[in-house]
């Protein structure tokens, strides 16, 4: 079924076509089309709005809210890690990509200059102060800046694009770790962090890569949380228009030593809210922390041989090579 004529991508202006109507959102009762660009390839929820109220409702319930659970795992174990960006850099692969790209540019003329936005409860943002980065992590929730500064330390402020730029500090590197898929206006958020970096600074984002879902109507999470699903093509397409090189981070390294299971793309069926019509988490899902013996395994430096032969031992497919389910774009301005 095709779109109306008049329907463009608000990506790149080229024409979309309808791919899933009556999408369930995140919440029971919200529903939605998902379009597909014809030329860049992203798609997009229709409609394209925030629900803040979403928001806090996740951060409200976030120890057992699927997927999101995660994340306060996190926050409470890199308090227990000696070196928490090793940790988190084997706990997924947005994290090792980050990891990757800055301790690469890191040299011995000083510490980098780090600007993560959208940090969320902090745990990433201290990470990295660990190892050795100058860090601010900006937020636009005060819960989520409240918690972090609580737990962390003093590298947090809510602020907005427009205070970033109105405060006029620069930038050796610019962290937006599965963000921009949560963004409206994909353009204008992204130039106004461009204009954050230092000469020679770089800015990495990560998102859920459409790219290795052929025939996938919205492998990602369920709007209006995630707007946005793009690809390779669609980094592309930003990079040019922003004046931009990019590049793509190589994850064989990872996918080498981790095991992802490589699920095949669902279908509308599969698909059902997080919430209910108040707000509630339908389905709870709370993480424990991580043993004794997890975490000495860790420090004998033997858990990727663990987690390789346990690897092994699975029949399911897997992940393997440069792409993965999610993709790093290295983005740096030639103007």
């Amino acid at each position: 079924m095709r779109a109306a004529a008049k329907d463009s991508c608000p990506l790149c202006g080229q024409p979309v076509h309808l791919v899933a109507d009556g999408f369930p959102g995140y919440r029971v009762g919200m529903r939605y089309s998902i379009m597909e660009c014809e030329s860049c390839a992203a798609s997009h929820a229709s409609p394209l709005l925030v629900d803040e109220g979403i928001y806090g409702q996740i951060y409200e319930q976030i120890s057992c809210v699927p997927g999101y659970n995660r994340y306060h795992h996190y926050a409470g174990e890199v308090l227990r890690r000696p070196d928490p960006l090793t940790y988190l850099s084997r706990q997924e692969e947005s994290y090792w990509a980050v990891a990757r790209a800055l301790r690469t540019k890191r040299t011995g003329a000083g510490r980098l200059k780090v600007l993560e936005v959208g940090c969320g409860l902090g745990y990433f943002t201290y990470a990295m102060v660990r190892d050795g980065f100058d860090v601010i992590g900006v937020d636009i929730s005060p819960k989520a800046i409240a918690w972090a500064s609580d737990h962390y330390g003093p590298y947090y402020a809510e602020m907005t694009m427009e205070d970033l730029k109105s405060k006029g500090e620069r930038y050796d590197f610019i962290v937006m770790n599965q963000l921009i898929e949560h963004i409206p206006d994909v353009h204008t958020f992204l130039s106004d962090a461009l204009k954050l970096l230092s000469g020679e600074g770089d800015l990495i984002m990560t998102t859920p890569n459409k790219s290795v879902y052929q025939g996938g109507i919205w492998e990602t999470d369920l709007p209006p949380v995630h707007l946005w699903w793009f690809g390779e093509e669609a980094m592309r397409y930003l990079a040019a228009r922003h004046g931009c090189t990019v590049s793509f981070v190589d994850f064989a390294q990872y996918t080498d030593k981790h095991f992802r299971v490589k699920d095949q793309p669902g279908g509308l069926a599969d698909r059902h809210p997080i919430l209910d019509e108040l707000g509630t988490v339908i389905v709870r899902q709370e993480i424990a922390p991580d043993g004794k013996t997890k975490r000495l395994i860790e420090r004998a430096g033997a858990m990727d041989l663990l987690r390789s032969a346990r690897g092994a031992l699975q029949r399911k497919a897997r992940w393997r090579g440069a792409r993965g389910p999610i993709l790093a774009a290295l983005f740096r301005s030639t103007w």
